[in-house]
C-alpha cells in the first residue's frame, strides 16, 4: 500500500510516500480503508522531532481519520465489514490502510460532512477532557481560550459558548479575528497587537477557566488571570524548542515548560490540570465514557470542526506547511 513512511525528523520535504505492507487486523482489532485524514498539530511537532509521544521512527504519522472497515478481528462483536467510522490512534493514519483496536473506531457522526468528522476526533476530545472533565465548566463562567482559531480553540470555543458561558479568545491575525467573531466570541484579541491580559483582565477582571496550549509567558500570564476557584488547563505546549539532539533546547525547554507551585495556587485559591489524550486512549472505558458524552452534547447543540483547508493525500507535504505557517485556522 502507499503511505507516508517518517524516516528522520527534519521539515515537510522529509514526508515521502512509500510502498510499505498492508496491515492485517489483529483479534482486538478492525483494518480500516482510509478516505479521509484529520492533520493535527501535534503531528508538525513528531514530523520536527519534537513530540515525546511519537513512536520510534520509522513509522507512518498521522492519529486520526475517516474510512470504511474491511476487515474485522475475531474478539471485536462491535463492528462489522463494511461500516464507515471515524478513528484515532498513535500513528498510522498517512496511509491507504491502518489497523486500530475495535474501540478506538467510532461511527461517523450524521451531522458531519466527511471532512468534518476527519477532523472531530483529537481536537474535539481534547477540548471536551480540558473544559469539562478537568475545567469543570459550568454554564455563565469566564473561559479564557488560547490559539482560539486552532483545531482544538475553535472546538473549545464553540463548547463553551454552547454551554452559555462568556469567551475570550487569543489569535495572531485579523482573519483569524473575524473568524471568531463568527464563531461568536465575547472578546477576541489579537495578541500580536495588544497585551491580552489587560485587555481580558480590563473587560472582566478576569476568568473562570483557562485553556492554555502554548506555554512560557503565555501560560503564566493565563494563570495570573485566574479569578477564586479557577481553573488552568494545559493541553499542549506550542513554544516547545526540544530537541533531543541538541542540548541548546534543554535549558529553555525546561525553563518555559508550564508549571505552577503549589503555594502560589494556594494563595489564589486555584487549580492547575494538564491533559494529553493520547495516554488516555490506553484505557477503554475512559474513551468510550468521553466519546459518549462528547457525541450527546455536539449532536445535541449540532457543533461541526471548522475545517480551514482540504488537500490532496500526495499533497500532505503542502498541508503541513501550510498549518506550520501559522496562517492556518481549525483543521
Amino acid at each position: 500500500m502507499k503511505a507516508y513512511l517518517l524516516r528522520k525528523a527534519g521539515k515537510p520535504g522529509v514526508l515521502a510516500i512509500r510502498d510499505i505492507s498492508e496491515p492485517v487486523a489483529g483479534k482486538e482489532q478492525v483494518k480500516i480503508k482510509i478516505r479521509l485524514i484529520g492533520i493535527n498539530y501535534a503531528e508538525i511537532l513528531a514530523r520536527k522531532g519534537q513530540y515525546g509521544w511519537a513512536p520510534k521512527k520509522p513509522y507512518v504519522p498521522g492519529m486520526e481519520g475517516v474510512g470504511e472497515i474491511v476487515e474485522v478481528g475475531e474478539n471485536v462483536s462491535h463492528h462489522q465489514v463494511g461500516d464507515e467510522v471515524i478513528f484515532g490512534g498513535q500513528y498510522g493514519s498517512y496511509a491507504e490502510y491502518i489497523t486500530v483496536p475495535g474501540y478506538m473506531a467510532f461511527p461517523v457522526l450524521p451531522h458531519l460532512s466527511g471532512e468534518e468528522n476527519a477532523a472531530y476526533l483529537v481536537n474535539f476530545m481534547t477540548a471536551w477532557v480540558s473544559l469539562f472533565k478537568l475545567g469543570h465548566l459550568h454554564a455563565g463562567e469566564k473561559v479564557l481560550i488560547q490559539a482560539a482559531a486552532g483545531g482544538v480553540g475553535t472546538a473549545a470555543v464553540q463548547m463553551a459558548k454552547k454551554l452559555g458561558c462568556t469567551v475570550c479568545g487569543t489569535a495572531g491575525s485579523d482573519d483569524k479575528l473575524e473568524l471568531l467573531r463568527r464563531l461568536e466570541v465575547d472578546l477576541p484579541i489579537n495578541y500580536r497587537k495588544e497585551d491580552f491580559a489587560s485587555g481580558v483582565r480590563e473587560a472582566y477582571g478576569g476568568v473562570d477557566v483557562a485553556l492554555e496550549v502554548v506555554g512560557g509567558e503565555v501560560f503564566r500570564q493565563s494563570f495570573d488571570l485566574l479569578l477564586p476557584f479557577g481553573r488552568l488547563v494545559v493541553a499542549g505546549y506550542a513554544s516547545i524548542p526540544f530537541k533531543k539532539w541538541n542540548p541548546f533546547t534543554w535549558w529553555p525547554t525546561y525553563k518555559n515548560a508550564p508549571r505552577a507551585g503549589m503555594m502560589k495556587m494556594a494563595k489564589k485559591s486555584v487549580s492547575v490540570g494538564a491533559t494529553h489524550i493520547g495516554y488516555l486512549t490506553q484505557n477503554r472505558q475512559v474513551v468510550s465514557d468521553n466519546w459518549t458524552e462528547l457525541k450527546q452534547f455536539v449532536e445535541q447543540h449540532q457543533i461541526k470542526p471548522v475545517v480551514g483547508k482540504t488537500f490532496d493525500f500526495h499533497e500532505l507535504q503542502k498541508a503541513h506547511a501550510w498549518i506550520e505557517s501559522r496562517t492556518s485556522v481549525g483543521q
